[in-house]
């Protein structure tokens, strides 16, 4: 078990571990935290606020025995219902291939994804991902995200796209449509990018020798409800910077050298599910948009990391 302190770093204290969970890496064969995670070519971290109900242990279960080179992290965000006692025994009966992070308090979802994933690049894995703890995304969509990342050296980023397509199974609300299809369009203009799809919750990123992704990790993010798009605007803001080594003129979007689109992989999934109990709601969306300006004013008219820490 992991403990986070309250620092901004979000500095790892290590209490005395519980079997199953992630945290007296000591006792591991390296004596890191590589050896306690397995070095498993994937991790995917599934944040957890009060999912007890929600959770599809079953699934979870038979992925985690199926696929011995993905661990599946979970990140208990501070639940007060009995998410932990789950995650426990999941862990129990699949040792090595569930861990679980364990949060004193609740610090959300950006917070416990950013967290997730410095464990996952600590690790060792290749590839480094989030998963909505409903399952609206199969998991089955892992193994063809990381189809992509094999076959296209050139992608960084595989996104999951809910695309209504005919012979997919794409079922969503048309009230959450039509509120995602105004939301992208404010995130393209303020990504620069034409992106369909930047809040499904289910992404795997690409760890690479540069070390972009533990860069675009390394400090808290600023928004809480679009930090999907605020990633992509720190490794835009990192590959432009390489790029062209300098001054950018305030409020430039796009200056060709060093974009990022062409990293991102947008997959249209086979199947995905509206699961009920969610905690977004249409009333969000305001707060979001405030998001994406915080995210252009950011990464997009200063520079970063130099500028902002």
């Amino acid at each position: 078990m992991i403990w986070w302190d309250k620092s901004p770093m979000g500095r790892a204290k290590k209490p005395p571990a519980s079997p199953g969970r992630l945290g007296d890496l000591s006792s591991s064969s390296s004596g890191s935290l590589e050896g306690a995670a397995g070095a498993r070519s994937t991790t995917i971290v599934v944040p957890c606020y009060n999912e007890a109900e929600r959770l599809r242990t079953d699934e979870f279960l038979a992925f985690a025995r199926r696929e011995h080179d993905t661990q599946l992290l979970f990140v208990n965000d501070g639940s007060t219902d009995d998410t932990a006692a789950v995650l426990r025994s999941m862990s129990k009966r699949c040792p090595g291939r569930i861990e679980i992070v364990d949060m004193p308090v609740n610090v959300g979802k950006a917070e416990a994804v950013r967290r997730g994933m410095q464990i996952g690049c600590m690790s060792g894995s290749r590839f480094v991902g989030f998963w909505d703890a409903d399952l609206a995304t199969p998991l089955d969509h892992i193994a063809m995200f990381k189809e992509v990342m094999e076959e296209k050296t050139e992608v960084d980023m595989v996104f999951g796209a809910r695309v209504g397509l005919l012979g997919r199974d794409i079922r969503r609300s048309m009230k959450r449509h039509y509120l995602g299809r105004v939301f992208a369009t404010l995130a393209s203009v303020t990504l620069g990018l034409g992106v369909y799809d930047t809040q499904c919750g289910s992404k795997l990123f690409r760890v690479d020798d540069r070390g972009d992704l533990e860069t675009v990790l390394s400090v808290p993010f600023h928004t809480r409800w679009v930090f999907d798009c605020e990633m992509i605007g720190r490794f835009s803001a990192l590959r432009r910077s390489r790029a062209a080594g300098g001054f950018r003129r305030r409020g430039k979007v796009n200056d060709g050298a060093g974009d990022v689109g062409g990293s991102i992989y947008e997959y249209p999934l086979h199947r995905w599910e509206d699961v009920g109990g969610s905690k977004v709601k249409s009333s969000d969306v305001l707060k979001m948009a405030w998001g994406l300006m915080q995210v252009r004013r950011r990464y997009f008219w200063r520079r970063w990391p130099e500028d902002l820490k």
